[in-house]
């Protein structure tokens, strides 16, 4: 099972310094977000919505790894920030392992 990951928002000021907003859509609808923020002193991430009810259940602390990681995996040396991704790409999480 699969969701694509959408860009909602980001406002990243420089590497150590930055805030992101991703959407997690299943069929075409948006079923959670989650928002990360980072400092040179801290980073946060929280999860909105309800992992057990969703099209495809899953932890939380896995919907908010995930993302990141299929994010890092298609960054070029052309994205400049992780937001950038999104100008050419398509990012999908697959929730098929238990990894």
């Amino acid at each position: 099972m699969t969701y694509e990951v959408t860009l909602i928002n980001a406002d990243i000021r420089d590497p150590m310094d930055g805030e992101m907003r991703l959407g997690l859509t299943y069929d075409g609808k948006t079923v959670c977000e989650v928002a990360y923020k980072w400092d040179d002193a801290r980073f946060s991430a929280v999860f909105h919505g309800h992992a057990p009810t969703l099209p495809v259940p899953a932890h939380p602390a896995t919907l908010i790894e995930r993302p990141i990681a299929a994010i890092q995996a298609v960054r070029s040396e052309k994205h400049t920030r992780p937001s950038d991704v999104f100008a050419d790409h398509r990012v999908f999480i697959s929730l098929n392992t238990k990894d």
